[in-house]
């Protein structure tokens, strides 16, 4: 037995397999073979190396990103404009800048333009009725609930025991607190928009800077010029300047299909998207970023709506300011692919594309042989079926 299968072995090692060609003549079987072989070659041509670039190795890239925003408002509204229930307009009619609008002022592939506003000014830390849209904060004189030295979860300062009348609402009575006071009273300081609404007009100057590690090629998306006062006088468009890399935050928004004025008032947060796509066979400078601008956050949320937190000012150990700001959060995605000719895929496509045709040119003779067998099959069948009859 073991010498059998030895011989087996050996004989099935010096043996050598070739493809039976069976040329056949028939039209219909012809026009088939020819129409395959011609897709077949029109994908592998127009798709696989000219549309997928198959003749080209392709390299990721490395990214940074850094941004400049700049821009000035004056919220000098009448008194009509301001919420009445406010408890000092006064804080709101002010200049703002950079540093009052930009928080934080530096944050990595992304930044937060201040939209709108709710400010607590000069907080102490001193005992102040709660919030009374707090519903755990609600107490009765004749019932006190309030228990000393106990906090509740969404408060703002721990309970001192007592049971006073509020002083946002004079008819409802809550726990008093130790806490930085006066607490915050969440309320929009203008009546039908945002207060920092004129940040629409406001610009912002992105820097990309790329490296496609493989070619050691580097790149960034602003312009090699002469011209020094190029960025000074350029504004981003998608068909009059494309290229430009300073955006005017309400074409930002425009682009993303969305209202400024509307989004201001509780913020969100937009993508600022930059796809770099270069072909390396041609100058490095034709490498050039396209831009796209969409938004992440759901503007339908019926709870948690847009984008906010707080942050305080300190003017020393025992008085600061409160800030609750709203604002439109701009994060940049950087993507994309460089590609370079190479003989290694432009021989791999062409050889997957011989290799479908021989594949067919195979499968159409098998086809064609079963055929014949069936047909030969079939008519001595019905000639037998004659002759029994």
């Amino acid at each position: 037995m073991p010498s059998e299968i030895t011989k087996a072995l050996v004989s099935a090692f010096f043996e050598y397999d070739t493809v039976k060609v069976v040329h056949i003549k028939n039209k219909k079987v012809g026009t088939i073979n020819r129409i395959t072989q011609l897709v077949i070659i029109l994908y592998i041509i127009g798709v696989a190396i000219i549309y997928k670039k198959g003749y080209q190795t392709f390299s990721s890239l490395e990214s940074s990103t850094t941004t400049k925003v700049k821009g000035t408002a004056y919220t000098n509204f009448s008194i009509k404009e301001f919420n009445p229930h406010l408890r000092n307009n006064e804080d709101y009619r002010r200049i703002w800048d950079v540093a009052d609008y930009v928080v934080p002022p530096s944050e990595s592939d992304s930044f937060f333009v201040t939209t709108n506003v709710v400010i607590t000014s000069n907080q102490t830390k001193s005992t102040c009725p709660e919030d009374p849209e707090i519903p755990e904060a609600l107490c009765y004189p004749k019932n006190n609930t309030c228990q000393a030295g106990t906090s509740n979860l969404l408060g703002n300062g721990v309970m001192t025991g007592a049971c006073v009348t509020s002083d946002i609402n004079s008819k409802a009575s809550v726990c008093e607190i130790y806490a930085w006071c006066p607490v915050e009273h969440d309320l929009s300081p203008l009546k039908n928009k945002a207060l920092l609404s004129a940040s629409k007009n406001f610009t912002v100057l992105i820097k990309n800077f790329v490296e496609f590690p493989k070619f050691n090629i580097r790149r960034r998306n602003i312009l090699d010029t002469n011209n020094k006062t190029y960025l000074q006088g350029c504004h981003y468009h998608p068909k009059t300047n494309p290229s430009c890399p300073v955006f005017v935050l309400g074409e930002i928004i425009a682009e993303a299909g969305e209202n400024y004025d509307a989004m201001a008032v509780k913020g969100g947060v937009i993508a600022i998207i930059i796809e770099w796509d270069c072909d390396f066979d041609y100058d490095e400078n034709y490498c050039i970023p396209k831009y796209s601008f969409r938004r992440l956050d759901d503007p339908k949320a019926k709870l948690a709506k847009g984008w906010n937190f707080r942050f305080a000012n300190y003017f020393s150990d025992n008085t600061r300011s409160l800030y609750k700001a709203y604002g439109i959060k701009y994060i940049v995605i950087v993507h994309g692919k460089g590609g370079k000719f190479s003989v290694v895929p432009l021989l791999i496509n062409i050889g997957s594309g011989l290799g479908l045709l021989a594949v067919q040119k195979r499968d159409l003779a098998v086809r064609k042989r079963k055929d014949d067998i069936c047909n030969c099959d079939c008519s001595k069948t019905i000639k037998l079926n004659e002759t029994q009859q």
